[in-house]
């Protein structure tokens, strides 16, 4: 069962197959006057998180479109994959058949695909050609957390919801360059020193410093930090964040495992 929490108050939440909330209800109240756009970034899971969002957005009928505006490894997950050059002149028998990847090129000798411009994707939703546009918009190498550097995250303009990522399993315990990507930048965010240990005190000032997890989010945009992998980490758990939410830019945390069902095993809420 997945559990929610706003202010403290643990009730249950129906699954909806399965949008948690807050972003459920930003699908449910999207104004329609351009696509809805949401961009992930951090580490950990931006990959799995992207496509377990697509699946479940098709679930409710949505026509979702897959990309990027770096760099990722071909997908394999059952959605269609169409390379085109802009993602407004895709033809309508594309956009009109439902769910798929989009990507300008694919480079066989190390399995990616390069996605688009943050202009491209914002020039898409004007289109609204599709209802939801997911975008992978941070690099991470495969590690589990990290700070952007100076020309990273790419996320476009119009995202309505940005979801940071994070491997849980760094929680409270020791990191350094060997578990971070730009440790440089991300010892600089947050103070830490290499063999320190990931405490809320260095997570917070991850999450508010501007050259932190939300650097070049939408300032309206709905912030949802998504700790993946949660389960496999005794260090920390959702009750302990509840008042530590109250005093920070998100609105909702997700705790869960993005490869699991369900996704989402808790979720604390600002309200």
């Amino acid at each position: 069962m997945t559990m929610t929490t706003a202010l403290n108050t643990q009730i249950p939440v129906r699954s909806c197959a399965t949008i948690p909330e807050p972003l459920r209800r930003l699908c449910d109240t999207h104004p329609g006057g351009h696509a809805m756009v949401i961009s992930i970034v951090g580490a950990g899971g931006k990959t799995s998180c992207l496509f377990w969002l697509a699946r479940a957005f098709s679930r409710l009928g949505k026509k979702v479109m897959i990309t990027t505006t770096t760099h990722m490894f071909l997908p394999r997950e059952g959605f269609p994959v169409i390379l085109a050059c802009h993602p407004v002149r895709l033809p309508d028998a594309v956009t009109n058949r439902g769910s798929f990847a989009c990507y300008t090129g694919w480079n066989p000798q190390n399995n990616k695909v390069s996605g688009f411009s943050s202009a491209d994707i914002n020039a898409l939703a004007e289109q609204n050609a599709v209802d939801v546009i997911l975008a992978e918009a941070d690099g991470a190498r495969g590690f589990g957390i990290k700070a952007p550097a100076e020309h990273e995250p790419c996320i476009p303009d119009y995202s309505d919801c940005v979801i940071a990522v994070t491997d849980g399993r760094l929680l409270g315990t020791p990191v350094g360059p060997d578990n971070v990507h730009r440790w440089s930048h991300f010892s600089a965010v947050t103070g830490l020193n290499s063999g320190d240990k990931l405490d809320l005190g260095a997570i917070s000032r991850l999450i508010r410093h501007p050259q932190g997890m939300w650097k070049s989010a939408p300032p309206d945009a709905l912030r949802i930090w998504l700790i993946n992998r949660f389960s496999q980490n005794e260090n920390f758990s959702p009750d302990i964040l509840a008042d530590w939410l109250r005093g920070t830019p998100l609105n909702a945390v997700w705790f869960g495992a993005v490869r699991e069902d369900p996704a989402i095993t808790h979720i604390l809420q600002r309200q």
